[in-house]
């Protein structure tokens, strides 16, 4: 769900297009898993896991900038109604931000001695009353005539990049 890949059918041929190689080779690997990203656009996900045909409605992307070296998508499942905060990024930034734990230093430290890039990836369930303490305090960062880049990345970092579940390490 936290990528910029667009499936595309040509002559009955799925294909990817995105700009990172990376988030292709990502979503390529979810394929091979089962797990088909068949349709996005501006506002919803489509993936299809076996069966059943899962649909997200996009609510906010934060985009990958050098400065902040991750990438965010606020979604909600349309199925259950449950929002999520996703984010993925270098991993010293998301050690910042992911639950404490032992093990994610080190092995991306492993990984590193071995030449390899990293990518962690984390969650967070929004509750209602979070989403909506962050909905409000977006808008007002996005509507301000001063400081808006500063007070829109504030808000992510105080209210969304706490604490997420570590789901992953690439």
């Amino acid at each position: 769900l936290c990528h910029n890949v667009t499936p595309v059918v040509d002559a009955g041929q799925l294909t990817y297009q995105a700009s990172s190689p990376d988030e292709v080779a990502i979503v390529k690997w979810c394929e091979r898993i089962g797990m088909t990203l068949v349709h996005r656009d501006r506002e919803t996900i489509h993936i299809k896991f076996n069966d059943l045909l899962m649909v997200f409605d996009i609510l906010h992307v934060f985009p990958f900038t050098s400065e902040t070296k991750r990438m965010g998508i606020l979604v909600r499942d349309t199925d259950t109604s449950e929002v999520f905060f996703l984010e993925k990024g270098a991993d010293a930034m998301m050690s910042k931000i992911v639950q404490s734990n032992d093990w994610l230093d080190e092995e991306c430290g492993n990984m590193a001695r071995e030449g390899l890039r990293t990518l962690v990836v984390g969650r967070k369930r929004m509750a209602p009353d979070l989403l909506q303490t962050f909905e409000s305090a977006y808008h007002h960062a996005r509507i301000s005539v001063h400081d808006r880049n500063a007070l829109m990345q504030g808000c992510i970092e105080t209210i969304l990049e706490k604490d997420l579940e570590l789901l992953a390490v690439t």
